[in-house]
């Protein structure tokens, strides 16, 4: 039965105070899973990652049967480990959880390069197949055995018991140690596999192994998110690291902290809101990569509308300066010929000449708008840029001249190039259409 929503803020504090070990705990797996989503999200293995969080299943429910349930031991288990014991029942999960997340691999490779099957067509075959085994592994359990298939696969951290709690401390900074101590190799196969090849790297067994830390992973914070959500704290929390940072090293550090605040967060906001624990720390992460691709500093889309909007105003700001110059001074409540000569309307003119004024470009005496001195040699560098911009698209890149205008009134903006457009070109003395091309860089 689905709890109802309830928001009760006097429960935010709840996880940190009643539940702490449970919550540390899926603070930990979501920064392992961050930290390994960042290889995962750059090899492109996110298909993969979900293919390994589903075919899981069979291993768990194998293990669950050869350790969990018979009464007495095979007879090769050492004494010391033999016995239905609770104690080591998460240890025998992880083996065969990781047994089986490891063979999905190998079968999807195996599918992919003996047949005509694509390799997204080969991971979908594969772990929805071991995903079946699981399912009818599951209903060959003897009656009354206790499997809640719901924890598995949605998940439930309130149910991690301490055995849970040492296998996430095992599993965890053993996972980040691998990683850390196989970084360069790591690193090296995730952006040139074929160079890394060359260099002797052996690059199928390091994928074995970041499949079987993956699923080491993943058997780990079953209880926290399970296997369908377990996915989004992976994938996610690396995917926003990515729109942050061009930096590997970078990339992982914040993809683990924004893992493990996620989880703290999620924890927080399931109590606050009476909601289930897993489910919202994907909700969490979600928000925090929508604000990561909304704000990113490089890669953000209001940032990017930032920039786009300045250039736009800066361009609009130079062709208005430009065609003050060639018609003259212009009365500033009629700007109707620059209008027609910029193609801006009346208000966009207005506050580029404004804006100009404010840089000293033009100054306005009497309602009228001329060129400073500053303004002049600004607009004459434009016109010098325009007309080399011109020379060079008919001479090099063989534009007609009669079409050549209006590519170099996009390029004229780009007059920071102009000394080394002068140079190619040899300091031509006019265009292409004879004018004259002002000598000289004008400050």
């Amino acid at each position: 039965m689905i709890a109802q929503l309830q928001i009760d803020p006097n429960q935010l504090l709840s996880p940190w105070a009643h539940w702490l070990p449970q919550t540390l705990g899926s603070m930990l797996i979501g920064v392992t899973c961050g930290v390994l989503g960042c290889f995962v999200v750059l090899r492109r293995m996110a298909l993969i990652g979900d293919a390994l969080s589903h075919s899981i299943l069979p291993g768990v429910v194998g293990a669950l049967l050869l350790f969990g349930l018979s009464a007495s031991a095979p007879a090769w288990l050492p004494a010391f480990l033999a016995g239905a014991s609770e104690q080591w029942l998460p240890l025998w999960l992880l083996g065969g959880a990781m047994v089986a997340g490891l063979l999905t691999a190998v079968i999807i490779n195996i599918v992919h390069r003996h047949s005509r099957t694509k390799e997204d067509s080969a991971i979908g075959i594969a772990f929805t197949a071991m995903f079946a085994l699981g399912l009818i592994a599951i209903s060959s359990l003897p009656r009354g055995t206790h499997f809640d298939l719901k924890c598995f696969v949605y998940g439930e951290p309130l149910a991690i018991a301490t055995p849970d709690l040492w296998l996430m401390g095992i599993t965890c900074p053993l996972v980040l140690g691998i990683v850390a101590l196989m970084y360069q190799r790591l690193k090296l196969i995730s952006f040139d596999p074929v160079g890394a090849r060359a260099l002797g790297v052996p690059v199928q067994a390091v994928h074995y192994l970041l499949m079987g830390l993956l699923a080491a992973t993943i058997v780990a914070g079953i209880k926290s998110t399970g296997v369908i959500l377990v996915v989004a704290m992976v994938i996610t929390p690396a995917s926003a690291a990515y729109q942050l940072t061009n930096r590997l090293s970078v990339m992982i550090v914040l993809a683990g902290a924004i893992g493990g605040a996620s989880a703290g967060l999620g924890m927080s906001l399931a109590f606050t809101i009476n909601a289930p624990t897993g489910p919202s720390m994907v909700l969490v992460v979600v928000v925090l990569f929508v604000t990561a691709v909304l704000l990113s500093p490089s890669h953000g889309w209001v940032f990017e509308r930032l920039r786009k909007r300045r250039l736009a105003r800066h361009v609009a700001q130079e062709d208005v300066l430009k065609a003050v110059y060639r018609l003259g001074e212009q009365p500033f409540g009629e700007l109707q010929a620059v209008g027609a000569e910029t193609g801006l309307p009346i208000g966009r003119i207005r506050s580029s000449v404004t804006r100009l004024v404010q840089e000293g470009l033009v100054q306005v005496d009497a309602g009228v708008a001329k060129l400073t001195d500053a303004g002049r040699s600004h607009a004459e560098e434009l016109v010098r840029a325009h007309r080399l911009w011109e020379t060079y698209l008919v001479t090099q890149a063989g534009v007609d001249p009669e079409a050549v205008h209006d590519q170099a009134e996009m390029l004229e903006h780009a007059h920071e190039l102009v000394e080394q457009l002068d140079e190619k070109l040899g300091k031509p003395e006019t265009d292409p259409h004879g004018s004259r091309i002002p000598r000289g860089r004008i400050n």
